[in-house]
């Protein structure tokens, strides 16, 4: 599968507005063509919108955008905008209209170059974002960490970037671009949001129905007990309080499964 964005001769170059510009192209592709309330996205009217265009722009600038030269503070917001900006654009240039599991290649073959270097979704989830951190993917393959690509990862890993990258699909954390500028805070309320829409207490007060990213990734939150403490710390409402103080760290993990319907209008 060839990059989305392959450098083209005399294409533009936005220099140092590289991140921001991009950053503004996902935004604007969300505020167009998202509907928070439903959880929905319009993808067929975003294939033939302005914003597609103006996304498609933003990723060709990246082709020979020094990330490199990013400070450390910013190279966690910058692959965060790369993944998504990518899944919006994949969807609609792969045409994955029948959802992304439809696809059976859509996080391994959907590529971006990135200051002359390749990188899947895949890559720039495990290999960067989760700082070289095992695939679910049988035989997958890390980043080479003497390699020029894992070089460009973030200098430190945060567990919250699960709730910040759009797999788009039903039970995925919405669409969103995120800005350096109040980071943590903006990856903390987007972690609270997906995990109040989404656990569930049982009747009996005795188990937790977490969404599936605990069970697939329960290392990144240090196991079972790592994962409760992570979700208790987080919830609101009397109901789960009432059972954390009751059960504590015995509160039994059950896991939602994940619906990868396409969550197309």
């Amino acid at each position: 599968m060839p990059v989305l964005n392959p450098i083209e001769q005399g294409s533009r170059t936005l220099g140092g507005e590289v991140p921001e510009t991009l950053a503004a192209a996902v935004r604007d592709a969300c505020a167009a063509h998202y509907d928070a309330a439903r959880h929905v996205f319009d993808y067929a009217r975003f294939a033939q919108s302005p914003e597609f265009s103006e996304l498609r722009m933003a990723a060709r600038a990246l082709a020979d955008f020094d990330a490199a030269a990013l400070q450390i503070g910013l190279r966690l917001t910058f692959w965060l905008n790369v993944y998504n900006a990518l899944v919006l654009h994949a969807i609609v240039a792969r045409r994955a209209l029948a959802g992304v599991r439809a696809v059976g290649d859509f996080f391994t073959a959907s590529q971006y170059m990135v200051g002359g270097h390749v990188f899947s979704l895949d890559e720039i989830e495990h290999g960067l974002l989760r700082i070289n951190a095992p695939r679910l993917a049988f035989g997958a393959k890390p980043l080479r960490r003497d390699g020029p690509r894992y070089a460009l990862a973030p200098y430190m890993f945060d567990e919250r970037v699960h709730f910040a990258m759009y797999s788009a699909c039903r039970s995925s954390p919405p669409p969103a671009a995120y800005a350096a500028k109040g980071l943590a805070e903006s990856l903390e309320r987007a972690t609270c949001d997906y995990l109040s829409a989404h656990v569930r207490l049982s009747a009996d007060g005795a188990s937790l129905l977490v969404p599936k990213l605990f069970d697939w990734y329960a290392a990144d939150f240090g196991g079972k007990r790592g994962v409760l403490e992570f979700v208790l710390s987080r919830m609101q409402g009397d109901d789960i309080a009432a059972a954390a103080t009751r059960h504590g760290l015995r509160l039994r993990l059950r896991y939602a499964e994940y619906d990868w319907t396409l969550n197309a209008v």
